[in-house]
């Protein structure tokens, strides 16, 4: 793509332009000129005179000639900079009163400074409508998401007062499960508040990927098990300055989007170097996954209606969380197949520089 010329420079060379022509006008136009007037006016000869109504008459006749030019010339400038900067003032008072879907006519002509705003602007004015949109999207699904176990919790409360259940060890184990699953919504849409407004608080120390999936893989030994799943893991040194914590948060929603998705089949979780990165992967051996989820995994509540599907449960957070928690720490998370079966998450974090 070619370099724009700045308007300031433009400005310049115009004006130059301009002048050069008014002076070629003036320079070259003379001598035609004085040699019509003697042709026309024989009797007329040189005067003395520093000025003479010859000299007059061509200083008029250059102004008429130049001066249109000129003022022609500054009117194109003036429009080529003016204009698209009035469209992007128009566009900016309609999203101020609320109409995201304002754009700058791009099809003003400008240059420069004043070109490229409008290209600017739209683009700021598409983004904005679509962290709109997906604002008020988050909103529905987070609502959407917090009704299912609020539902099950009044109804069994509402049962419970009207004596239609007996209040026993596995009712409450349910209402447990109903307040952990709306904890679990809750945190998650903090922790994406906190990334997403830039003030997610991480606790930097030296550690290591392999310590930090050891404790997690010991801590989800219980849950694979009652899903019949076999945990192969590969956990060599990973050096990395990150916030333990949250690597655990972020490989534990890794392991349960396995565990919804993949039941019964094994596992494995590796932990190692690559390319000068420490690298954290999680493979599962489930159908693997869609055109659709390998574009849109991590956005949130978003769910693949194909083979990892709504019927699944989770709240569609997980994963968004986890890029989330990685791009915190400068870091990527990439989805991907699996050559024979499956979807494999990995997380690449830069190396420690201590080690």
């Amino acid at each position: 793509m070619a370099r724009q010329v700045g308007t300031a420079l433009q400005i310049v060379l115009i004006a130059t332009a301009l002048a050069v022509a008014g002076a070629l006008v003036a320079y070259l136009g003379f001598p035609t000129y004085f040699d019509l007037v003697q042709r026309v006016f024989p009797q007329v000869s040189e005067t003395e005179s520093f000025w003479s109504w010859i000299d007059w008459a061509y200083l008029l006749l250059t102004l008429v000639v130049v001066l249109p030019i000129a003022a022609f010339g500054g009117v194109w400038l003036s429009r080529r900079i003016v204009l698209p900067l009035l469209e992007v003032a128009r566009a900016i008072r309609a999203v101020a009163a609320g109409d995201l879907t304002a754009r700058a006519n791009p099809d003003i002509k400008g240059f420069g400074e004043s070109a490229r705003l409008v290209d600017d602007f739209n683009a700021m004015a598409e983004r904005l409508e679509r962290a709109e949109a997906e604002l008020r999207y988050s909103n529905s699904a987070a609502a959407h998401e917090l009704r299912t176990p609020l539902t099950i919790l009044k109804g069994r409360m509402q049962g419970i007062a009207d004596g239609v259940f007996t209040l026993d060890g596995e009712l409450i184990g349910l209402l447990i499960a109903q307040v952990d699953s709306m904890t679990q919504i809750v945190e998650d849409l903090r922790t994406l508040g906190l990334f997403n407004a830039g003030t997610l608080e991480l606790s930097i120390t030296d550690t290591d990927f392999a310590i930090v999936a050891r404790d997690v893989v010991d801590l989800s030994a219980e849950a694979l098990a009652a899903k019949n799943m076999l945990l192969q893991a590969d956990l060599r040194a990973a050096p990395v300055r990150a916030d333990p914590a949250r690597l655990r948060q972020a490989l534990l929603a890794l392991i349960d989007n396995a565990m919804r998705y993949a039941p019964g089949k094994p596992i494995s979780i590796s932990t190692g170097m690559e390319h000068g990165d420490a690298v954290l992967r999680v493979t599962d051996n489930g159908s693997g996954l869609s055109a659709d989820a390998l574009r849109n995994a991590f956005e949130p509540f978003w769910r693949d209606e194909g083979s990892r599907a709504r019927d699944k449960g989770g709240s569609g957070l997980g994963l968004s969380v986890v890029r989330a928690i990685v791009h915190a720490h400068d870091g990527q998370v990439r989805a991907e197949n699996v050559l024979d079966h499956g979807a494999s998450f990995t997380v690449f974090l830069p190396m420690s520089k201590s080690v």
